[in-house]
């Protein structure tokens, strides 16, 4: 499912979000495996219908959220015009950013579901950054997995080291690599 490119009306975008929150805030009282269509529905405030109108499974409701969180991010890059993508500020950018969305995050991590979280990285590198960099796409696969591996475990750790310092070790490798 790749949403980067549909434009939704605002009470699409409304009713989509209030499922994926609804299966977010599920995730808190019950295993995720156990959840059902009809606990997401009852939560969200939405029917069955309205369910499968947008989504076949769970994952794809969880997948459409993230892919929000992805394209909230992009805009506010264009609105801050942050930068290169693979600059010190882009990266800070990035990791505040998405620590904003860190308990969702570590959620889809804990429930095994962290390849929502790689498609959409995937997607975003190669939709976004390749067109505008044209950088191999193996570095570009390289650069968005360590990153995401960066930030995961940023946030396991409890955040102990401030971004600007995760940022400058991953700029000060990069240009050690380049050498």
């Amino acid at each position: 499912m790749n949403l980067f490119s549909q434009n939704h009306n605002k009470r699409t975008r409304f009713t989509r979000m209030c499922i994926g929150e609804a299966v977010f805030a599920l995730m808190d009282k019950k295993e995720y495996e156990k959840i059902k269509v009809s606990d997401i529905v009852k939560r969200a405030g939405v029917s069955r219908v309205t369910f499968y109108h947008y989504y076949e499974t769970k994952e794809d409701a969880l997948t459409d959220f993230f892919h929000e969180i992805v394209a909230g991010y992009i805009r506010e890059c264009r609105e801050e015009q942050v930068g290169r993508f693979h600059d010190r500020s882009s990266i800070i950018h990035a990791l505040k950013y998405f620590d904003r969305y860190s308990v969702f995050i570590l959620k889809l991590v804990d429930v095994k579901l962290l390849y929502i979280i790689q498609d959409a990285m995937n997607d975003y590198m190669m939709k976004r950054i390749m067109p505008h960099y044209k950088i191999p796409v193996y570095e570009l696969y390289f650069y968005g997995g360590a990153l995401l591996n960066v930030f995961i475990q940023w946030e396991k750790n409890g955040k102990r080291e401030p971004a600007e310092m995760i940022a400058d070790q991953i700029t000060s490798y990069c240009s050690l690599r380049s050498q």
